[in-house]
């Protein structure tokens, strides 16, 4: 038997302090006073026999992830002391273990993912092309000659074949919204030398963000104090694109999912 600890909880919106605190693994701190922001971290080597799990917890769901090699929290304590930028990444298959195998693997992460509570996020300014459409769509970054970020090729309730799987190159990107927070589920792939059509190593992490935290970041940042304020004009204009794309779609033939609709924000709902 090993000695293995308790997860470590986390719970969005819980002030950060408090996790720390109570954490079973010793978190590091390192702050910029100046700018009021503070990293909170726990960095293990891959190689550790015995590696810290994690609870994330949202308003009534909890996501488990085991393995990790790297917890980080960012607090921006000009704003708040709470969990609004946690950052995760996980220790996955073994350096050079076959494409196939990576991805399996991480299909399964996102079914554990989604039987959490997360639901498929796509941005406002994507067309709302599911995966079920990826057949009509021949680039794996771009939509009738749009650049999308939640491409119908990632969609995660549908699984692509190891021949797309390839084509997409290094980054893969699947996006997840649950109450109020955004989640992040990105990969980075590095082919093998010998077999780079065969094997490889890939970096997994997920990022969260608060509601706040997520638009903040898409107001430039010498603005971002007025992100409230300047966003519905922001929303507008990335419906308008998202409009343009999915009439051009429509009049080729591939079909839009008219189900999906933006999740609520809250901050201009109050």
């Amino acid at each position: 038997m090993t000695n293995k600890t308790a997860p470590i909880e986390i719970a969005i919106h819980s002030p950060t302090k408090g996790i720390v605190d109570l954490s079973n693994n010793e978190f590091s701190q390192q702050c910029m006073k100046d700018l009021g922001l503070c990293w909170y971290k726990i960095d293990k080597s891959a190689n550790d026999k015995n590696l810290p799990d994690v609870l994330v917890k949202n308003g009534s769901n909890s996501l488990s992830l085991s393995q990790l090699t790297n917890i980080t929290i960012v607090t921006d304590e000009r704003v708040s002391d709470k969990v609004e930028n946690l950052n995760i990444t996980l220790r996955g298959l073994p350096d050079n273990s076959s494409h196939e195998q990576n991805k399996i693997f991480i299909y399964e992460l996102i079914e554990n993912i989604k039987s959490s509570g997360w639901k498929h996020y796509y941005f406002v300014e994507d067309p709302r092309i599911p995966g079920s459409q990826a057949e009509k769509i021949d680039s794996p970054d771009h939509v009738l000659g749009h650049y999308v970020s939640s491409h119908p090729w990632l969609d995660p309730n549908y699984k692509i074949d190891i021949d797309h799987w390839l084509k997409i190159g290094s980054f893969y990107n699947w996006f997840f919204y649950n109450d109020g927070v955004y989640l992040h589920l990105k990969a980075w792939r590095h082919d093998s030398k010998d077999t780079p059509t065969k094997t490889g190593t890939y970096l997994i992490s997920l990022e969260f963000q608060s509601e706040r935290e997520y638009w903040k970041s898409s107001i430039p940042e010498n603005e971002r104090n007025r992100w409230e304020e300047l966003l519905p004009e922001k929303l507008s204009n990335l419906h308008e694109t998202r409009s343009t794309i999915e009439k051009k779609a429509r009049a080729v033939g591939i079909e839009i999912d008219e189900s999906y609709q933006d999740p609520l924000i809250q901050a201009l709902n109050n």
